[in-house]
């Protein structure tokens, strides 16, 4: 409201999974849909998923009474950013958007990758790690305060070490094309906000 847009205004959320800390605000915006990767989708919807009991424990009741409008991205097995594959597109974006599978930290976790308008990639990682050292130093450090969270939430250890591998490897590999950032890690949001003056 601040911004001036009433609740109804939003038609488009793109979430990087469906775990309490990231679907608070659903409610809010009852009429937008509410895009994810089609594995996060089906872990929450197909009962025969694997999954399905421990992502809907991790999807709050009250964030989804409303009847949230869950879309899946459309995935192409055969598209690929930067060597991800299983690349997903959620349907009805005006940008450039791709849903990246980042897999480890919930059953269809993935990153959100956003083209700005002079080429960069940013890509929001999510919850893939929660600190700038696991994909910043060799070997990847871990905040101590943050690691026990993580190691909690997680639906699988080796696919949450290998994706941030591959994070820290992405990284390193293309800083100049792309800038990654945790959703937890608040020196690296203060760094972000320094560089770009959001």
């Amino acid at each position: 409201m601040q911004l001036g847009y009433a609740p109804g205004d939003v038609r488009h959320i793109v979430l990087t999974h469906l775990h309490r800390d990231h679907t608070g605000g659903l409610p809010d915006f009852p009429r937008a849909r509410v895009h994810m990767h089609p594995a996060e989708y089906s872990a929450v919807t197909d009962p025969s998923d694997p999954h399905h009991q421990h992502s809907l424990d991790r999807f709050m009741p009250a964030h989804r009474a409303h009847g949230p409008l869950l879309t899946p991205a459309v995935a192409d097995e055969g598209e690929q950013w930067f060597g991800f594959q299983g690349v997903a597109r959620p349907q009805g974006l005006a940008c450039e958007l791709l849903l990246v599978p980042l897999p480890g930290h919930s059953a269809g976790h993935s990153g959100v990758a956003v083209r700005d308008d002079a080429g960069r990639w940013l890509l929001h990682a999510g919850d893939a790690y929660m600190y700038h050292g696991e994909i910043e130093q060799t070997p990847p450090l871990a905040h101590p305060a943050f690691a026990p969270i993580q190691d909690g939430a997680q639906t699988d250890t080796g696919a949450r070490v290998a994706t941030r591998d591959r994070l820290h490897a992405l990284r390193r590999d293309h800083g100049d094309q792309i800038t990654v950032f945790s959703a937890h890690d608040p020196w690296e949001l203060a760094r972000f906000t320094a560089l770009t003056g959001a």
